[in-house]
């Protein structure tokens, strides 16, 4: 049986905690702790105002973080965007929906966590840039993304409700339609919900042609970009005075997705997800605990009919069980503390079942590329807050975790070498791994008065390889090409004794703001990260690489650097009776990643971006934005993966919105100009061609964004 080692600092934390529970015997409202400042200066909250115009013309949940600072997005299919924040994306970033830690279980992580909940569900989303709290998650090296849905509306005292909402929305370019619905039938103590989201879209088109017409494709159109997509999500909720408890259960229906920077393509993803919370509050503080499950049934091919490969059918499942306790206890009206303990067992099973080709290389038996995988956490976490003065205030918390994964054996389509070879180096492996993790966060927080805050801190966080990083194993071109969650066109390798990924952080964030923080605010976050063990990417396993074409590449453990600045703010221009009130926004990051123990650059990073709106306020409910986005050219690029620059760019949108509680009717333009560029973090472009052979579609054409695109959403609540 696996045990956890417990580092003296937590086992301490530990009995201060139960200390506290056993002293603490008050009556509920030391629960509010009014001398600690709890929020993290780095945290952004969408809710409300800023949620609706979020989602205007998306059906990517991702995509709705992308007006925040320092938060970029992975370009993936329509509806599985990967949010990256300071230069860390995917797995390194931890993203929760509802408190579930849900995994990517595909070679190309098409089914990315944000995909399993719609923008219409989404009731709030939490986005911490800077240094996390340990209790906010582990397993991951940068900033958190938290999204909860809906939450439960209950009647008041002896009174029945019945609501909804209907909405819909069009976007012109790629024919997009969605629409949402939204019903809830509750009583003071009970509260029933059930929505329903379905999107769909045609490829989309550039502002020109970015590549040759072929395939019957024109020289416009972003191949396989098209998708459709139906998530639905039934709540129950029981509240009796401090308790409430929640159950979830979703069900998501993807029959196509494309992917323009992958080989292949999604032609289904079916999953069912169920999840339990408990929230209580007593005497001594507040208790969560929370238990879920998702199984995946996942499947891809190539069959857009904008490529021209045979047929390979790739299939995966998985389960993902999880489990969740946290308390949070007042120890005085100037501390608190929080400790918890998490859990999460995933079992992955990937195989690609034989397709007859007259070269018979996936012919005629099944090719395993993960055979029964296995990746188990178990975590203890303690954390304590403290206000030593009105200005100043401290927070520090450790977090332990033993990551255990392991594989079974696995086979090619056939004996031949080229499968063989790499088969039976692999099986004849040990393949478990334990790794013995442990995070830290110290921070400090100081705020002179009503108008300047600061924060201060160091973070270490660590992040053990997900299975396929460890147990892809096939080098043959063919096969390796498939094991891409990057879309940079190469083929990958994995490594079972990679080690974990350890980022050592500093960050200082700044806030200026008036007095009532009405009329201008200015936040700053430099910030610097050191990844001892980064997961990068080498030549081989036992092949050279070459420029300017795609190559097969080996998972290895690197050090690097991180260094940038996040800056935002607003201020009022003033406002007249008939024009209303007028409001400068703007935002600008600049990230630099280096592989230092190579001397390259890292792969995907952002470059120096920025956004500035003018936003048009009548009355209550009229919001008009001209707004401008500016990104600088990509030119530090990764020379092992042969990774394409991309040219500097602006684009200018026009949105309006009217918003009466009761209705709400968003409509624009985005990218006026009709500007052809290419997408910084969009990947290669592999949306037609011969992609199964590594080579046969042309290197050094990046993915073009979205040409011009006029929209118009509405919904009515009832």
């Amino acid at each position: 049986m696996k045990t956890v080692k417990i580092t003296p600092i937590v086992f301490v934390a530990s009995m201060m905690l139960t200390s506290a529970y056993a002293q603490n015997s008050s009556s509920l409202d030391t629960l509010v702790v009014t001398g600690v400042q709890d929020v993290p200066a780095t945290q952004t909250t969408l809710s409300g105002f800023q949620l609706n115009q979020s989602r205007v013309n998306t059906n990517n949940t991702a995509a709705m973080l992308l007006n925040i600072p320092g938060v970029n997005m992975y370009t993936g299919g329509g509806v599985s965007g990967l949010p990256a924040i300071h230069g860390l994306a995917d797995d390194r970033v931890k993203t929760k929906v509802d408190g579930m830690d849900l995994l990517a279980s595909c070679p190309n992580h098409m089914n990315a966590p944000l995909s399993y909940i719609s923008p219409s569900n989404v009731g709030s989303i939490k986005v911490i840039t800077g240094l996390s709290p340990v209790s906010a998650g582990g397993d991951s090296l940068g900033g958190i993304v938290s999204v909860q849905s809906l939450p439960p509306v209950f009647a008041n005292k002896g009174e029945t409700l019945q609501q909804g909402e209907v909405g819909a929305a069009y976007s012109s370019n790629g024919n997009a339609i969605a629409g949402n619905l939204n019903l809830t039938a509750a009583g003071d103590e009970f509260s029933a919900n059930y929505t329903v989201d379905s999107a769909k879209a045609n490829n989309y088109t550039a502002g020109g042609n970015f590549k040759p017409a072929a395939n019957g494709l024109s020289g416009n159109t972003v191949g396989a970009s098209k998708y459709t997509a139906t998530n639905q999500q039934l709540s129950l909720a029981w509240q009796k005075e401090n308790h409430l408890v929640e159950l979830k259960a979703g069900y998501q229906f993807i029959p196509f997705e494309g992917y323009a920077n992958q080989r292949m393509d999604m032609t289904k993803n079916q999953s069912t997800q169920f999840n339990l919370k408990y929230t209580g509050k007593y005497d001594w503080g507040t208790l969560e605990a929370q238990a879920y499950n998702q199984m995946v049934n996942h499947q891809m091919d190539d069959n857009t009919g904008a490529r021209t490969s045979p047929s390979m059918p790739m299939l995966a499942t998985s389960s993902t069980n999880g489990a969740m306790v946290k308390g949070t206890l007042p120890l005085s009206e100037t501390q608190l503390a929080r400790m918890g303990a998490e859990w999460q067992g995933y079992l992955l099973n990937d195989w690609w079942p034989p397709s007859y080709t007259p070269s018979k290389m996936m012919w005629p038996n099944t090719f395993q590329n993960i055979t029964n995988g296995t990746r188990d956490r178990l975590g203890l976490f303690g954390e304590i807050e403290q206000q030593w003065t009105k200005e100043w205030m401290g927070m520090a918390g450790v977090r332990v975790e033993q990551v255990g994964a392991n594989a079974g054996n696995v086979q090619g389509y056939n004996n031949m070498p080229a499968y063989a070879l790499n088969a039976n180096a692999f099986n004849a492996k040990t393949h478990a791994q334990t790794d013995y993790n442990w995070d830290l966060t110290a921070l400090t927080r100081y705020k002179t008065d009503s108008t300047q805050n600061y924060e201060a801190g160091y973070s270490r966080k660590t992040r053990s390889p997900n299975l396929y990083e460890r147990y892809s194993w096939s080098a043959f071109p063919m096969a390796a090409v498939m094991n891409n969650f990057v879309g940079d066109g190469n083929g990958y390798v994995g490594q079972i004794t990679l080690a974990p990924e350890v980022a050592n952080t500093f960050s200082l964030a700044t806030d200026w703001h008036d007095a009532n923080q009405e009329a201008w605010s200015f936040k700053t976050n430099p910030y610097y990260t050191y990844v001892s063990n980064y997961i990068d990417a080498i030549c081989g396993p036992g092949v050279p690489c070459k420029a300017k074409q795609f190559n097969v590449l080996q998972y290895a453990n690197q050090n690097a650097q991180l260094f940038g600045i996040d800056l935002s703010g607003n201020v009022a221009l003033g406002k007249s009776p008939q024009l209303g009130r007028f409001q400068l926004t703007g935002l600008a990051s600049y990230t630099r990643g280096q592989n230092v123990t190579a001397g390259t650059n890292l792969y995907n990073i952002m470059p120096l971006n920025g956004t500035i709106g003018l936003v048009q306020n009548i009355g209550a409910n009229w919001t008009n934005t001209l707004q401008g986005q500016f990104v600088a050219a990509k030119t530090n690029v990764n020379t092992v993966r042969n990774e394409i620059a991309t040219g500097g760019y602006s684009l200018y949108n026009l949105r309006s919105s009217y918003d009466d509680k009761k209705y709400r009717v968003n409509f624009g333009i985005e990218n006026l100009f009709n500007k052809l560029y290419a997408l910084p973090q969009g990947g290669v472009y592999l949306g037609q061609g011969n992609t199964m052979s590594m080579n046969g579609v042309p290197w050094g054409t990046a993915v073009a964004g979205m040409g011009r695109t006029y929209y118009v959403s509405a919904s009515l609540k009832f």
